[in-house]
């Protein structure tokens, strides 16, 4: 019975082990689209900024053509800069989440292996004992029917007849 119990706590274990790996796979899924989306919001909150400052300058002095299209270029390189680094960090989750994703399938893999392991065990044990349990009902009835048949009159063929009564009924069992 203790190996039985062993075997059902590995199993549910096991399960757990599953369940854990997939919610881990979630929080990490969800810091990582945080993190992104906190990026975007940041680089286009700077991207407004300097928008309003570029309009700003071209307002304070609508001649100054060179120094406008210097300011431009300035915004534009700098906005072509933060849509690089966008993409980089972009591509650095997406890796990560790869190989987060590989992780997690393994450890999903590897639990349920042992699950399975821990099932198979369990009905292994569990069948052995209803085998070795049907087995003593059957000496168990076998003997009593013995017991309960007794020749009569000494003769022969009433012994012989409760022998194939006691045989017939060991078989219907």
């Amino acid at each position: 019975m203790p190996r039985t119990t062993e075997t059902v706590d590995r199993f549910f274990g096991a399960v757990n082990e599953a369940y854990d790996a997939l919610l881990d796979a979630a929080k990490s899924a969800n810091d990582r689209g945080y993190r992104v989306s906190r990026q975007l919001i940041d680089e286009v909150e700077r991207g407004q900024r300097e928008a309003i400052e570029l309009t700003r300058k071209l307002a304070s002095a609508p001649r100054d053509v060179a120094g406008f299209y210097s300011a431009t270029v300035r915004a534009l390189t700098d906005a072509q800069g933060r849509t690089l680094d966008l993409t980089r960090q972009l591509l650095d989750e997406v890796s990560d989440g790869q190989r987060e994703g590989r992780d997690v399938l393994r450890r999903v893999i590897e639990a349920n292996r042992s699950a399975g392991q821990a099932a198979v065990e369990a009905t292994r044990d569990t069948v052995t004992r209803a085998g070795s349990a049907v087995q003593n009902v059957t000496s168990s009835v076998r003997n009593t029917v013995r017991s309960n048949i007794r020749p009569t009159n000494g003769s022969r063929s009433n012994s012989a007849k409760a022998r194939k009564s006691a045989e017939t009924s060991d078989t219907n069992a």
